[in-house]
């Protein structure tokens, strides 16, 4: 084998092996708080709506259950949910959809993302579950010989 074939080979070997090496004790990166905050922002908005409601309704807090939160964009600033007269921006402001229980009845709130605003914007009594009649079949009569 001629030299410069011999050296050629060894260096892209070398490559080869430390290449391989770097990616294999790479060490990931750093944790990102972006999930911490936006978990953080989520409680604020349930925390700042229960607050509201236990006002509303003059329930103690621990009487008010989250039951759903869900993220939206809202398209103004009054959360999809002026008040009379109220006179709102149009523009985009992220935020979340919240739906309390207290007692028998459910409670909408709009809020922002920082749950710097919590807007109470809807109220429905909680459905009663209704009995299920099931007709039965008619028996058929005995016959008597």
């Amino acid at each position: 084998m001629r030299p410069y074939l011999k050296v050629f080979a060894g260096s892209f070997l070398l490559v080869l092996v430390f290449g391989w090496s770097a990616c294999a004790h790479q060490s990931p990166p750093p944790p990102s708080s972006e999930g911490a905050d936006v978990s953080k922002s989520r409680k604020k908005a349930v925390d700042a709506a229960i607050s509201d409601l236990a006002h509303q309704v003059h329930s103690p807090k621990a009487d008010i259950a989250a039951a759903s939160q869900n993220d939206v964009n809202w398209e103004d600033s009054c959360l999809g949910c002026a008040k009379t007269g109220e006179k709102c921006k149009h523009l985009l402001t992220p935020g979340y959809l919240i739906t309390l229980r207290v007692r028998d009845a459910t409670y909408e709130y709009h809020t922002d993302r920082a749950g710097h605003d919590a807007r109470l914007c809807g109220q429905a009594p909680m459905a009663v579950a209704q009995p299920v009649v099931v007709p039965v079949p008619p028996q058929p009569t005995p016959v008597r010989e």
